[in-house]
């Protein structure tokens, strides 16, 4: 087990251990299906056209932490129904406990029950690389501990967004900004209503079944018009995004993004020894 000892004062001798994860590429064929978790943190929701990765290969993130444990939102991250249908989004700072790890067509999730009020909400899936994950149970440790840790992550994600918030402030000067993200939205449907298809289909027989799947190949069609169209209109944004880039300077001038920073510092301080390192 790939873990260290963090060697923080707990509750009833308890301790607690940040769970590692591997970053190393894994090789493996692609999933082909329509449904799948996908990890979106796009900030501007605009997808760029990437370069194809190699034939039959894919690159992943294994999580070699313990199959049960807890662990904390590092950031605003989508999470999803044990079948993989997007359910929304949870902000930085949200506990939760898991019970098991299982592969995805993106990076292996983590099978969760958040803890948001008196009774856990769930279960949900979570992408490993959203996560700061430990081993355990949140009950046996100290909750001053946990409490501090929540607030880190939470004002960690109150930073990331109020960045995100500026630099669509300034994105959106780009000509091509709204017409990039309402057709990378609209493909971003596509393949979530193709996923609801498929599984409405998986449920049903013979003649019906049949028809479920003509729809689903006829669907499929559109679908590839809109990827081809967001595409275009992405690759369009991105010129004259290259072509006029941010200031930085500018960014972090912003008196809010500072003071969200210098919060985040000061509540670092206190569980340094348990913040993941960056991947």
């Amino acid at each position: 087990m790939l873990a260290a000892l963090c060697g923080a004062a707990l509750a009833a001798g308890a301790q607690v251990r940040r769970s590692s994860r591997n970053v190393q590429p894994l090789t493996r064929r692609p999933d082909t299906g329509a449904s799948g978790v996908q990890s979106d943190n796009t900030g501007l929701g605009v997808a760029v056209p990437k370069k194809e990765p190699a034939a039959e290969t894919v690159t992943r993130v294994a999580y070699l932490g313990p199959r049960t444990g807890w662990g904390i939102v590092k950031s605003a991250s989508p999470y999803y129904a044990p079948d993989g249908k997007r359910l929304g989004t949870l902000p930085g700072g949200t506990l939760f406990t898991y019970n098991n790890v299982k592969p995805s067509s993106r990076n292996d999730v983590l099978v969760c029950l958040l803890r948001r009020g008196a009774k856990p909400e769930g279960p949900f899936l979570l992408d490993c690389t959203d996560i700061a994950g430990y081993e355990g149970d949140p009950a046996t440790v100290d909750a001053e501990l946990v409490a501090q840790l929540q607030r880190y992550f939470t004002l960690n994600g109150r930073l990331a967004e109020r960045r995100a918030a500026l630099e669509e402030a300034a994105y959106a000067k780009n000509p091509h900004f709204e017409t990039a993200r309402d057709a990378q939205h609209a493909y971003q449907a596509s393949i979530e209503k193709a996923a609801d298809m498929e599984r409405e289909m998986n449920g049903l027989t013979g003649a019906r079944k049949s028809k479920a799947l003509d729809a689903l190949r006829a669907f499929k069609y559109e679908q590839a018009a809109l990827k081809t169209q967001a595409d275009r209109a992405a690759a369009a944004y991105k010129a004259w995004k290259d072509a006029h880039p941010l200031d930085p300077a500018a960014l972090a001038a912003d008196s809010r993004l500072q003071a969200l920073r210098a919060e985040r510092e000061e509540a670092r301080k206190p569980v340094a020894h348990l913040i993941p390192d960056a991947p």
